[in-house]
């Protein structure tokens, strides 16, 4: 049987200069855990097998500050672009089968029915700004087993703006909604709020104006 080709796929575009960036961001933050970790436990390594005499603590600890200045960039680099590479969100007539890689490493695959979707935002960082991506954020309450600082769905991340792919994935779930005679899911509450028709007051009844009138 032929697999249903999907409406949509969505992909995210691994931007070189925005990775590299954020390579050194990740060194930053990493190189000096991994060269302590690492430094300590390859000393103690040494003092067990009786080879710690033959090095000094600081040879070691210089070592691993260099290895991981140079590593941690490339390998946080690689495993970016091979991750973006495998990582897809597909949109079919009434659902989403998506991969990505958690943290780069783990992998996760699944699908979410646009029943279960309950809003859509679009967000991006000033560095995305700067090349033109953005985030497309699908909550999803079902999905709180996959949390990530307090949000529950799916992301789709550093996705071109001349794409448009916003409006693509609106549509396809508002089309769906139509269908089925349902409502597409509800904007943030301070939209919901400027949207709502005022309501005029009610005119009174003629039953009663005409009693009025015979009472007089």
């Amino acid at each position: 049987m032929e697999r249903k080709r999907p409406i949509l796929s969505v992909r995210p575009q691994f931007d070189t200069a925005l990775a590299m960036v954020q390579a050194l961001i990740a060194l930053v933050v990493g190189f000096l855990p991994v060269t302590i970790i690492a430094g300590t436990i390859f000393y103690l390594l040494l003092n067990i097998i009786g080879l710690g005499r033959f090095v000094s603590a600081s040879g070691i600890y210089g070592f691993f500050l260099l290895l991981s200045a140079a590593g941690i960039p490339a390998v946080y680099y690689e495993m970016r672009r091979r991750a973006y590479r495998r990582t897809a969100f597909n949109f079919y007539d009434d659902h989403i089968d998506f991969q990505y890689f958690h943290f780069l490493i783990n992998r996760r695959r699944g699908r979410v029915r646009y029943e279960d979707i309950t809003d859509i935002t679009q967000q991006a960082s000033a560095l995305q700004e700067q090349r033109r991506l953005t985030n497309i954020y699908l909550y999803v309450p079902t999905l709180d087993y996959m949390q990530q600082r307090g949000f529950a769905g799916l992301v789709m991340p550093d996705l071109p703006l001349t794409r448009g792919y916003m409006n693509q994935v609106m549509d396809i779930i508002d089309g769906t909604y139509a269908q089925r005679g349902q409502q597409p899911p509800a904007p943030e509450q301070g939209q919901q709020a400027s949207q709502q028709p005022v309501q005029e007051p009610a005119a009174a009844p003629a039953a009663a104006t005409g009693a009025q009138a015979d009472g007089k």
